[in-house]
């Protein structure tokens, strides 16, 4: 049994030899650097690529043409117009604030003063006035004042102005009114919360108006607030309009008889 034992330990490490022999014969005629170095190659092959085209694409982006600016439009007068005299832009004033207000004021201090009834006389002052500063520019592009002083509105784009900048104009002496009195009746509660709200809100009516007279005083182009941001209004001349038919035209006879006495005339017209 010994003999035997021995021969199988013999045969089992013949096996071993065997099987170890080729596996360090390989390993050995292959590199170990061979893997790693191969690895290591292609990775730097990508970044290389990578930077590649990151280059390419900010020397891309640089290459791009700059933004042409843009060039601001000058706003002036349109050719073939030319501006209303002084003469013109008080009869209009004046002829849009009787038209607009007349009926309203008046009953009012009517019924301050005497305590009468004036309702119905105020319904009609406020049918006037939006009458004057809403039917008449949305159907006609003007006012009353415009009509009798021979006057019209033109922007920079020699066309007529959108409706709301002649009532948001006709307005300006309502709203100024207004908010004189809601600051004069504030002065004498002003120390309670109550008399603090009502200045609040007449500074609030008047901003828009002050706003526009700085405007006026300081621009260089004598534009106000709503002239400006209706892109640039001007107040020119016009002449009789052969359209003109009814009590538009009795408007004109109007300007006739204003023109004859001299009040569409400036003082340098005069001189």
């Amino acid at each position: 049994m010994g003999l035997l034992e021995k021969a199988d330990k013999i045969k089992t490490e013949d096996k071993e030899e065997i099987v170890e022999q080729p596996a360090n014969e390989i390993a050995a005629e292959i590199p170990s650097q061979i893997i790693p170095e191969s690895k290591e190659n292609e990775q730097k092959e990508v970044k290389q690529g990578r930077r590649g085209r990151k280059s390419r694409k900010k020397r891309e982006r640089k290459k791009r043409s700059p933004r042409a600016k843009k060039v601001r439009e000058v706003k002036k007068l349109p050719d073939g117009y030319e501006l209303a005299s002084s003469g013109q832009n008080v009869v209009r004033r004046y002829s849009d604030l009787l038209t607009s207000y007349g009926l309203i004021i008046g009953p009012f201090l009517i019924n301050i003063l005497f305590a009468s009834d004036v309702t119905y006389l105020l319904l009609l002052g406020i049918i006037l006035t939006g009458f004057n500063l809403v039917l008449m520019p949305r159907s006609t592009g003007r006012t009353v004042g415009n009509w009798i002083s021979r006057t019209t509105y033109i922007t920079h784009k020699n066309k007529q102005p959108q409706w709301p900048y002649l009532t948001i104009k006709g307005l300006t002496f309502g709203l100024v009114l207004g908010g004189i009195v809601f600051i004069a009746t504030s002065t004498q509660d002003l120390s309670d919360t109550s008399g603090k709200i009502l200045f609040g809100i007449g500074f609030v009516i008047l901003l828009p108006t002050i706003i526009d007279y700085l405007f006026y005083r300081f621009k260089r182009d004598s534009q106000g607030l709503w002239d400006t941001v209706f892109g640039g209004v001007w107040l020119v001349r016009t002449t009789k309009s052969a359209e003109a038919k009814g009590w538009l035209k009795r408007l004109e006879q109007l300007g006739d008889y204003s023109d004859e006495r001299g009040w569409l005339k400036s003082s340098n017209d005069e001189n």
